[in-house]
């Protein structure tokens, strides 16, 4: 049976609305004391549609979390396309990485929660998806010109990744964010020099 076009709109409709609600919901209060009940409420449509789109309260957050890591995706992409030299580009792309932890909305949901509520395997996979395909391209450019040693992409970029997750967790829990990125800044930008061709470094 042809489903009409009017029907797929509204569910896509309610989709929207129930992650949008429970963003809000999720950055507020966190996961556990955010209830679904409230998420609907908010929204303002049945449980029974929320059922509909999301197996569980689970499944719900990781699709949260899905749309915020898109969205800092978006943001790397944005910075880099401000530079023509792939060097640049990397760096940019680190640097609005650490930025975005100055959210504290991304950061509560992305780097101090979603480990702990969706398990590391799973954290792990999406980051994967996310930030490690944007790293390996930067990287990819980087190493093409020359200004990156060439290594297994995928590997340097989950190390990469690595270490900005880290720095994350500090920018994230510091008691003045804005200056604990300041000081991972220096340490990130050296992580980026010892990365460097010979030809560069020299």
């Amino acid at each position: 049976m042809e489903v009409k076009p009017s029907r797929i709109a509204r569910a896509e409709s309610t989709r929207n609305a129930l992650l949008r609600h429970a963003r809000r919901l999720f950055t507020q209060k966190g996961y556990a004391e955010a209830s679904t009940d409230e998420v609907v409420r908010r929204a303002k449509v049945t449980k029974g549609a929320l059922y509909h789109h999301f197996a569980n309260k689970l499944e719900l957050y990781q699709a949260v979390v899905e749309d915020m890591e898109r969205e800092v995706v978006a943001r790397l992409e944005t910075a880099a396309a401000a530079y023509p030299d792939p060097g640049e580009r990397l760096r940019a792309t680190c640097d609005a990485y650490l930025d975005a932890c100055l959210d504290v909305n991304l950061a509560r949901v992305l780097v101090i929660e979603a480990p702990v509520v969706l398990g590391w395997k799973s954290w792990c996979n999406i980051a994967q998806e996310h930030e490690v395909a944007t790293l390996s391209r930067r990287l990819g450019e980087a190493v093409a010109a020359g200004i990156v040693r060439e290594q297994p992409l995928e590997t340097m970029a989950q190390v990469l990744l690595g270490a900005l997750n880290t720095a994350a967790r500090v920018i994230a829990t510091a008691p003045d964010p804005a200056a604990a990125r300041l000081h991972v800044e220096a340490t990130v930008e050296r992580l980026l020099k010892g990365l460097a061709s010979s030809d560069v470094s020299a």
